[in-house]
């Protein structure tokens, strides 16, 4: 009689699928959770620099991440990012690549030691990009709309690079108003009200804003990975700043930077469809949820806002919100 094989066997793994990747965090990003296991300290002091300050606030299934880092001194290029169906990928080199799986809410990569010591690179093209577009599928709406509220009442302030949405929405800060997202802000998929969440904790500026605000002389500017030069503000070093990380929104503005003309109402479904032009897509699915959850953003009165100046927007602002 043959005796039974052992299960200290080891096994051929030409594909390291069973790399060990003996840490394991949990984090919340926009208050999502997000388990991530990689042999790198490295890999989670990136995570933690980016996401430490959210807590856990939905409930949705949690997404999984396997970061493996390899020896090697090959910072990533710049990587190709491609889909078809639920999967993408992000492709760096031979030696710096990631797969997500989105049915799954799994993904994995595979880094150089290089790539996952030079924090702002790997996050900006490979852990928020992973996270992003993951959490984008069935977790939450990812808006380029900067956010503040006024007693409460949050206000949505949508409009492309360079209409002046960072800079607004810190001088209404400046203001009294409670700062919420300069950039940046989500809405969950998965819930019925009108909540979203921001990024309070840093803004960036562009590198004149000390002539309007002088308080940010002193601080770095800094190149982003993609070349664009910018003032890294933390919020919580300014005086008398008021943030949240949450907020009910309750009105949407469309900024329009260039000559005057006030705040005007938005009409029938203007709205609506400016938020969806500006909305990613990841297929037919996922652009029905991200529409039933802007949905609800349209609910609330939007305006067109044309100015010239920062005083004459936030003169408007403050005229809508009394």
């Amino acid at each position: 009689m043959r005796s039974p094989v052992s299960s200290r066997v080891t096994h051929c793994d030409p594909l390291l699928r069973d790399f060990e990747l003996p840490i394991r965090r949990v984090y919340h990003p926009y208050g999502f959770q997000v388990e991530i296991f990689s042999n790198s300290a490295d890999v989670h002091q990136a995570a933690a620099e980016g996401w430490s300050m959210y807590r856990p606030t939905y409930s949705d299934p949690g997404i999984t991440f396997r970061i493996a880092v390899q020896p090697g001194d090959e910072l990533s290029p710049q990587p190709a990012y491609r889909a078809q169906s639920h999967l993408y990928t992000i492709v760096g080199s031979q030696q710096n690549y990631a797969c997500l799986d989105f049915e799954a809410r799994f993904g994995y990569a595979w880094i150089t030691r290089a790539t996952a010591a030079d924090h702002s690179w790997f996050r900006w093209f490979y852990l928020d990009v992973m996270s992003g577009c993951t959490l984008a599928q069935r977790h939450h709406v990812p808006m380029h709309a900067a956010c503040i509220a006024h007693r409460g009442a949050g206000v949505l302030l949508f409009g492309p690079s360079g209409m002046g949405k960072s800079t607004l929405s810190y001088a209404c800060a400046r203001n009294g108003w409670t700062f919420v997202s300069d950039d940046c802000t989500s809405i969950p998929q998965n819930h019925d009200t009108r909540q979203v969440t921001g990024r309070p904790y840093q803004a960036r500026f562009r590198e004149d804003a000390p002539r309007l605000f002088p308080e940010f002389e002193g601080y770095v500017t800094r190149a982003r990975p993609t070349g664009k030069v910018s003032i890294e503000v933390p919020m919580d070093k300014l005086a008398g700043i008021e943030t949240a990380q949450h907020c009910e929104v309750e009105t949407l503005i469309f900024l329009e930077r260039g000559e005057s003309g006030g705040c005007s109402p938005l009409l029938g479904e203007e709205a609506m469809e400016r938020m969806l032009a500006d909305s990613g897509y990841y297929g037919p699915a996922t652009f029905a949820r991200h529409e039933r959850a802007l949905r609800r953003l349209a609910g609330a009165p939007a305006y067109r806002l044309r100015y010239a100046t920062l005083d004459e927007a936030l003169s408007e602002l403050q005229r809508l919100a009394l």
